[in-house]
């Protein structure tokens, strides 16, 4: 899907509205959505909460489980609505970005994607007459700045894990329709080493605010389940 992302700007952007998230077909293809630590409590009451492995940045980075197979949401339905009682935050900041600063690296800028669909003449406006941002965009530049700072957060988060040495490989197993699939590739906190830790390691998670986020991660592997009987109501009606 083509983008076209312009520095948001009150004078070039004054009469561009945005709509709501109605259709979510861009990712009926994508079977992980990034994750920052502070959605783990949401995200693992539907999905599984996962690490993957950027092995050419040999970093680890949270997602969201959408489906079993490679390029499988489960949650987008066949009409490309958003079938789940949790969005992933990543995502509903679109069409609006956040984009290093032309003049200072440092400091971040708002973009917008002018192709989203969400660009819409019904939706709501991001200036009023005077070129004034109006609360709506206030508000939704605030969200951005959060999640950037979230970000961050889940950077040191991730780091403490790989300090403590608590992320491990992990294969699961699933059997679906009687075919037993392995998902590979998936990393997770090995609870063993995280009970061996000592106290003062531990300690330092807990005054950080991680080890809630730790068992959300952990007990969301039970939505494995969900996962599955969603992929197999999904193949049944495409079947019919």
């Amino acid at each position: 899907m083509a983008t076209n992302f312009q520095p948001l700007h009150n004078e070039t952007h004054k009469s561009v509205k945005i709509g709501p998230i109605k259709n979510v077909a861009d990712l009926k293809d994508q079977h992980a959505l990034g994750l920052v630590v502070q959605e783990f409590a949401n995200a693992a009451s539907e999905f599984p909460v996962v690490f993957l492995k950027d092995n050419s940045a040999d970093k680890y980075f949270p997602v969201a489980m959408l489906g079993i197979e490679q390029n499988t949401n489960v949650f987008v339905t066949e009409d490309n609505r958003w079938d789940a009682n949790y969005m992933p935050a990543r995502y509903t900041h679109k069409p609006l970005s956040v984009i290093p600063h032309k003049d200072d690296k440092n400091k971040f800028a708002i973009a917008i994607d002018l192709e989203s669909p969400l660009v819409e003449e019904e939706g709501l406006p991001l200036f009023d007459d005077e070129g004034k941002e109006t609360e709506h965009l206030e508000t939704r530049k605030q969200a951005l700045m959060s999640y950037i700072e979230h970000e961050q957060i889940t950077l040191a988060f991730i780091e403490a894990l790989e300090r403590f040495e608590l992320i491990q490989p992990k294969n699961l197993k699933v059997n679906l329709k009687g075919k037993e699939l392995n998902l590979n590739g998936i990393f997770m906190v090995d609870e063993k080493k995280l009970s061996e830790l000592s106290d003062e390691n531990y300690l330092e998670l807990r005054k950080k605010g991680y080890i809630a986020a730790i068992y959300a991660h952990l007990s969301s592997v039970n939505q494995i389940n969900k996962l599955i009987e969603r992929h197999a109501k999904q193949t049944a009606e495409e079947a019919a």
